[in-house]
């Protein structure tokens, strides 16, 4: 958890960086803002206690930072929270909760469509994603969920995955202001975590 604080720390410390050298260099098309949306959370689970997982949704946000020297290309680093969900799994005598976060490295591709207020983008990259998930489970049960004792054992399981993420979206350009709407989903080594929202940039 410290070390997800910390990237998002970065997070802003490089915005901050990017808008001192946007002022000096007077054009790298830096853009800081935050989108908010809906989050698939899923879990591969543990097949020690009978528990395969689960795919939930739940409320998602991230902050984001960017730059775009150039009309075609751009740079974009994010910190994403993908929530916080829970279910039973497999039995009623079952329950776990799972939570995501992550922190990616974008480039950016902006398609070129003769409409100056619009953008198209894709975007591909680094990224850093940790996962917690924890079950509670019975440590003995004759089979009926009735004689299992609840939550008799905990199961906890942090990870965290160096992979691939990706996204695409669209934005609508209101002089400084841009709106946009976008899908985007991390690599992972207990499920992949995706993120759809809606979201607003501000561009210096």
């Amino acid at each position: 958890m410290r070390s997800i604080l910390a990237m998002s720390a970065a997070v802003l410390a490089v915005g901050a960086g990017f808008a001192a050298r946007a002022r000096a260099d007077d054009g790298l098309g830096l853009y800081v803002g935050g989108a908010v949306g809906v989050a698939d959370v899923r879990s591969n689970g543990y097949a020690n206690v009978d528990y395969y997982g689960f795919d939930r949704q739940d409320a998602g946000w991230k902050l984001f930072t960017g730059i775009r020297p150039i009309a075609p290309l751009g740079l974009e680093l994010e910190y994403v929270n993908f929530g916080h969900t829970s279910a039973g799994a497999n039995y009623s005598y079952l329950s776990a909760t799972s939570e995501a976060q992550a922190v990616a490295l974008f480039a950016v591709g902006y398609l070129p469509i003769p409409l100056p207020f619009l953008d198209v983008f894709a975007k591909v990259g680094p990224s850093r994603l940790y996962q917690k998930t924890t079950v509670y489970y019975p440590t003995s049960c004759n089979g009926t969920a009735s004689s299992c004792p609840q939550y008799s054992g905990v199961l906890h399981q942090d990870i965290w995955t160096t992979s691939v993420a990706y996204s695409g979206g669209v934005q609508a350009k209101f002089g400084n202001l841009a709106v946009r709407a976008e899908y985007e989903r991390i690599g992972g080594n207990s499920g992949e975590p995706d993120l759809i929202s809606v979201g607003a940039s501000w561009t210096f």
